[in-house]
Protein backbone atom coordinates (compact mmCIF):
# COMPACT_ATOMS: atom_id res chain seq x y z
CA UNK A 1 0.00 0.00 0.00
CA UNK A 2 1.50 2.97 -1.02
CA UNK A 3 2.17 5.36 1.96
CA UNK A 4 1.64 9.44 1.57
CA UNK A 5 3.60 11.28 4.05
CA UNK A 6 2.57 13.60 6.28
CA UNK A 7 3.84 16.91 5.35
CA UNK A 8 6.54 18.10 7.99
CA UNK A 9 4.77 20.95 10.52
CA UNK A 10 5.02 22.14 13.94
CA UNK A 11 1.88 20.79 15.88
CA UNK A 12 1.28 21.23 18.94
CA UNK A 13 0.31 18.50 21.38
CA UNK A 14 -3.60 19.65 21.66
CA UNK A 15 -3.87 19.91 17.91
CA UNK A 16 -2.06 15.73 18.21
CA UNK A 17 -5.05 15.03 20.82
CA UNK A 18 -7.55 16.55 18.19
CA UNK A 19 -6.50 14.49 15.80
CA UNK A 20 -5.84 11.45 17.53
CA UNK A 21 -10.01 11.47 18.92
CA UNK A 22 -11.29 12.22 15.58
CA UNK A 23 -9.05 9.21 14.13
CA UNK A 24 -10.56 6.77 17.19
CA UNK A 25 -14.00 7.47 16.60
CA UNK A 26 -13.43 7.11 12.62
CA UNK A 27 -11.49 4.05 13.41
CA UNK A 28 -14.03 2.92 15.67
CA UNK A 29 -16.83 3.26 13.37
CA UNK A 30 -14.89 1.20 10.86
CA UNK A 31 -14.22 -1.38 13.52
CA UNK A 32 -17.58 -2.03 14.37
CA UNK A 33 -18.35 -2.18 10.58
CA UNK A 34 -15.65 -5.35 9.99
CA UNK A 35 -17.07 -6.95 13.41
CA UNK A 36 -20.47 -7.04 12.17
CA UNK A 37 -19.47 -8.24 9.04
CA UNK A 38 -17.17 -11.20 10.48
CA UNK A 39 -20.67 -12.24 12.43
CA UNK A 40 -23.27 -11.15 10.01
CA UNK A 41 -22.19 -11.16 6.43
CA UNK A 42 -21.03 -8.46 4.32
CA UNK A 43 -24.26 -6.76 4.45
CA UNK A 44 -24.92 -3.91 1.52
CA UNK A 45 -24.80 -1.38 4.47
CA UNK A 46 -21.98 -2.28 6.30
CA UNK A 47 -20.14 -2.48 3.00
CA UNK A 48 -20.91 1.24 2.57
CA UNK A 49 -19.83 1.38 6.29
CA UNK A 50 -16.57 0.09 5.16
CA UNK A 51 -16.18 2.00 2.21
CA UNK A 52 -16.88 5.90 3.59
CA UNK A 53 -14.06 5.19 6.74
CA UNK A 54 -11.85 2.82 4.33
CA UNK A 55 -11.80 6.56 2.23
CA UNK A 56 -11.47 8.48 5.45
CA UNK A 57 -8.75 6.15 6.63
CA UNK A 58 -6.74 6.14 2.94
CA UNK A 59 -6.80 10.39 3.50
CA UNK A 60 -5.78 10.48 6.78
CA UNK A 61 -4.13 7.81 8.49
CA UNK A 62 -0.97 9.19 7.50
CA UNK A 63 -0.49 12.06 9.75
CA UNK A 64 -1.68 9.88 12.60
CA UNK A 65 1.01 6.98 11.75
CA UNK A 66 3.74 9.24 11.85
CA UNK A 67 3.12 9.18 15.91
CA UNK A 68 0.86 5.66 15.86
CA UNK A 69 3.08 3.69 14.89
CA UNK A 70 5.89 3.68 17.22
CA UNK A 71 3.56 2.38 20.16
CA UNK A 72 2.11 -0.44 17.48
CA UNK A 73 3.09 -3.97 17.93
CA UNK A 74 3.78 -5.70 14.61
CA UNK A 75 2.47 -9.30 13.70
CA UNK A 76 4.24 -10.64 10.22
CA UNK A 77 0.33 -11.82 9.65
CA UNK A 78 0.05 -7.81 9.58
CA UNK A 79 2.11 -7.78 6.18
CA UNK A 80 0.65 -10.72 4.88
CA UNK A 81 -2.74 -9.66 4.62
CA UNK A 82 -1.18 -6.32 2.29
CA UNK A 83 1.15 -8.92 0.23
CA UNK A 84 -2.27 -11.06 -0.36
CA UNK A 85 -4.73 -8.00 -0.96
CA UNK A 86 -2.53 -5.32 -2.48
CA UNK A 87 0.68 -6.72 -3.35
CA UNK A 88 2.45 -4.63 -0.48
CA UNK A 89 3.16 -5.23 2.91
CA UNK A 90 1.26 -3.13 5.73
CA UNK A 91 1.06 -2.38 9.09
CA UNK A 92 -1.85 -3.76 11.42
CA UNK A 93 -3.68 -0.47 10.89
CA UNK A 94 -3.28 -0.47 6.90
CA UNK A 95 -4.26 -4.21 7.01
CA UNK A 96 -7.45 -3.03 8.52
CA UNK A 97 -8.21 -0.73 5.55
CA UNK A 98 -6.23 -2.26 2.75
CA UNK A 99 -9.11 -4.31 1.23
CA UNK A 100 -11.42 -2.71 -1.48
CA UNK A 101 -14.44 -4.09 -0.13
CA UNK A 102 -15.40 -5.17 3.43
CA UNK A 103 -16.04 -9.05 1.92
CA UNK A 104 -13.06 -8.69 0.49
CA UNK A 105 -10.92 -7.93 3.81
CA UNK A 106 -12.79 -10.83 5.60
CA UNK A 107 -12.20 -13.66 3.07
CA UNK A 108 -8.31 -12.09 3.47
CA UNK A 109 -8.27 -12.12 7.36
CA UNK A 110 -6.63 -15.48 7.95
CA UNK A 111 -8.48 -15.95 11.84
CA UNK A 112 -5.70 -13.08 13.10
CA UNK A 113 -8.34 -9.82 12.92
CA UNK A 114 -8.99 -9.94 16.42
CA UNK A 115 -5.53 -9.70 17.56
CA UNK A 116 -4.92 -6.72 14.97
CA UNK A 117 -7.65 -5.10 16.17
CA UNK A 118 -6.41 -5.25 19.98
CA UNK A 119 -2.98 -4.62 18.68
CA UNK A 120 -4.05 -0.81 16.78
CA UNK A 121 -6.27 0.12 19.91
CA UNK A 122 -3.63 -0.55 22.13
CA UNK A 123 -1.54 1.34 20.55
CA UNK A 124 -4.07 4.31 19.95
CA UNK A 125 -4.33 3.99 23.96
CA UNK A 126 -0.18 4.29 24.48
CA UNK A 127 -0.45 6.95 22.39
CA UNK A 128 -2.87 9.03 24.02
CA UNK A 129 -1.80 8.32 27.32
CA UNK A 130 1.90 9.90 25.66
CA UNK A 131 -0.15 12.91 24.73
CA UNK A 132 -1.52 13.53 28.37
CA UNK A 133 1.71 13.16 29.67
CA UNK A 134 3.54 15.37 27.10
CA UNK A 135 0.74 17.74 28.42
CA UNK A 136 0.93 17.88 31.82
CA UNK A 137 5.22 18.37 30.96
CA UNK A 138 4.01 21.35 28.86
CA UNK A 139 1.53 22.60 31.63
CA UNK A 140 4.69 22.02 34.10
CA UNK A 141 6.87 24.10 32.14
CA UNK A 142 4.84 27.11 31.73
CA UNK A 143 4.00 27.01 35.45
CA UNK A 144 7.74 27.50 36.05
CA UNK A 145 8.20 23.55 37.61
CA UNK A 146 9.84 20.84 36.39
Amino acid sequence: MARVHAAKKTVTVQERKDELVQFYNRYEEMVEAICDGAQYGPTPKLERIYQSEREWMLNNYAGVRAFVISFLTSDDEDRMVGMAVSGEPTDAFEALFVAETLNELLNADGGTMISRITRTREALVLYGEHLRQLEAAEGRKSDGRR
